[in-house]
């Protein structure tokens, strides 16, 4: 039976928090956790070793960049791990050499996105994804897209959309708005998320031109922010630490999902979708797949720019029903239940010898 989990990531653990730090903090209460990102572009070759309460990080700085797991990083998470008995869990394809690293340790991939999809994806990514499928006694699937393009697998491939700190974002309904909000004055419209190649500039505009205001929350990523579009009813704050999260729900009178509809939006499962309904929030979303099948009775949809700034208009009168629905999912859908679900399909297919 495995005692600890190493695993490969492409996000840093100290970003915005998604998918991979819900899981893996929790997992952390179970067994030792041990991250190795992806190399990050330095002066000098070395490796930082950081701990984020009980995960234990290990940062790749190299003068040549690649997203590889190297021989360098590798012995360093080796010398971390110790005697303990891992198991592997990779984020990305690009990480598959921690699981040769690592001979005879369960491999489980929690595959949260299209990564190949993504604007500058290595070549080489999709088969990379090809062998880790082939090889992965668990695939955990981040969203229905996901898993229907690999449920042909089998029994391996099982469906754990992302799901919500509910506490957490609950909050909004029952404290101050953040300061920048608070200023605004008419009805605020607002996203939180990372900016990239999947937010729909078009929709922006739109939003910019409307008789609200729109507040953009995240950092910029793959894209210069020089390129979006600009209005003194347009406000972006860049990154913000995730406990202030909540306080800038609290100031929203609808929260938005405006992606592009392309290759990188075909099988997005936005985790924000939770956490607005938590928070609650009326949703208006371009109509994305996996939120369309989800939610599609407590969220507006609309394509088109100025419909979709109409749904955000229509979205300001109350619908109780919305609300109270929305705030049923949000509940059921905690991190809690679905990591302790993951774990009891981690024991139940490494049982202890």
């Amino acid at each position: 039976m495995f005692d600890a989990i190493v695993a490969g990531s492409h996000l840093r653990y100290d970003g915005p928090w998604q998918r991979p730090q819900q899981i893996l903090s929790r997992l952390a209460q179970r067994a030792r956790v041990f991250v190795l990102e992806e190399p990050l572009r330095s002066e000098a070759d070395r490796d930082e070793v950081r701990q984020f309460d009980a995960v234990t990080v290990v940062r790749p700085l190299r003068r040549g960049l690649g997203r590889d797991a190297d021989e360098r990083s590798i012995a360093t998470v080796r010398a971390l791990c110790g005697g303990h008995n891992p198991l592997v869990w990779l984020y990305t394809p690009m990480m598959l050499a921690l699981a040769d690293a690592f001979p005879g340790a369960p491999l489980v991939y929690d595959c949260m996105d299209e990564l190949a999809a993504f604007d500058f994806a290595p070549p080489e990514l999709r088969g990379r994804e090809a062998a880790l499928l082939r090889r992965a006694d668990l695939v955990f699937a981040g969203g229905r897209t996901l898993y229907e393009g690999r449920r042909a697998l089998g029994e391996r491939v099982r469906l754990y959309p992302s799901g919500v700190d509910f506490a957490h974002f609950a909050r909004a309904g029952a404290i101050a708005p953040h300061p920048l909000v608070r200023e605004l004055t008419g009805p605020v419209f607002g996203y939180v998320g990372v900016i990239d190649e999947r937010i729909d500039r078009e929709v922006l505009l739109a939003l910019g031109d409307a008789g609200a205001q729109s507040v953009i929350v995240g950092p910029f990523a793959k894209i210069d922010p020089a390129t979006l579009p600009r209005s003194p009813r347009l406000h972006y704050t860049g990154i913000v630490p995730y406990d202030d999260l909540p306080s800038f729900l609290a100031g929203f009178d609808v929260a938005i999902m405006p992606f592009a509809r392309n290759v990188a939006t075909a099988s997005i499962s936005p985790t924000k979708t939770l956490e607005y309904l938590a928070a609650g929030k009326p949703v208006v979303s371009t109509p994305i797949a996996d939120v369309v099948a989800e939610y599609g009775d407590v969220v507006s949809f609309a394509e088109e720019p100025s419909a979709f700034v109409a749904a955000c208009m229509r979205a300001l009168q109350p619908d109780e029903r919305r609300r109270t629905r929305g705030i049923e999912l949000a509940r059921a859908g905690g991190w809690d239940d679905i990591v302790a679900r993951m774990w009891a399909d981690l024991v139940a297919t490494n049982p202890d010898p």
